[in-house]
């Protein structure tokens, strides 16, 4: 009798050894939860300062934010006849920053917005004195672009950057030269004379053949 009842405390004494461990577990992933609340709280309180502090910078720079809309949607109308739009909208996330043009699923379109925006970066950078004078597009930007758009876009951006006395950049293989570009720009005056090309041993950079 007296094993048994040995045993039964031992039984027990287990028991009270998990049960403990159990309460002790759920106790800290009790506190956990109540320390994640308590930071989640503070992240809440501190996005909701920061949106009020973001909404007060749009307001505070009304002027500067017109003028950004106006010159995204002077430079989209030189693109195509119906004006693009630009939005700036204050969240808990940060800045949203939404573009449409009539057409903005295709793909080109879609460049074309990142095109108009750059440019219109450019000027207003232009206009403060400030940024790094100038402004690189890889040809992938004209990628599913039309080539009248292409030579529009070209003929802006070179008439842009002259207007604020920066460069702009273009890098494209000569295959994918618009043949048609608006009348009185000559390409050609643009067109670097070094070329980099794979049809001689000397003809790639940094050792990487094109």
């Amino acid at each position: 009798k007296s094993t048994g009842a040995l045993d039964q405390f031992q039984r027990l004494q287990q028991e009270s050894i998990r049960l403990s461990a159990e309460t002790e577990s759920i106790r800290q992933r009790f506190q956990s939860a109540e320390q994640l609340e308590g930071v989640k709280s503070d992240l809440d309180l501190e996005r909701g300062k920061l949106l009020q502090r973001l909404r007060r910078d749009l307001i505070e720079q009304d002027s500067r934010v017109e003028k950004a809309i106006a010159t995204f949607q002077e430079i989209s109308t030189s693109l195509y006849e119906d004006a693009g739009s630009l939005t700036l909208i204050p969240s808990e996330n940060g800045l949203r920053v939404d573009i449409l043009m009539q057409g903005d699923r295709s793909r080109g379109i879609q460049n074309m917005q990142i095109f108009c925006f750059d440019l219109m970066l450019m000027r207003l950078c232009a206009d403060r004195g400030i940024g790094p004078r100038f402004l690189i597009h890889d040809s992938h930007l004209f990628d599913g672009v039309d080539e009248r758009q292409i030579g529009k876009a070209l003929y802006i951006g070179a008439k842009t950057a002259e207007a604020c006395g920066w460069q702009y950049i273009v890098t494209m293989n000569e295959d994918d030269l618009p043949r048609s570009i608006p009348q009185g720009f000559i390409l050609d005056d643009y067109i670097l004379p070094v070329k980099l090309t794979d049809e001689r041993e000397d003809g790639g950079l940094f050792g990487i053949r094109f």
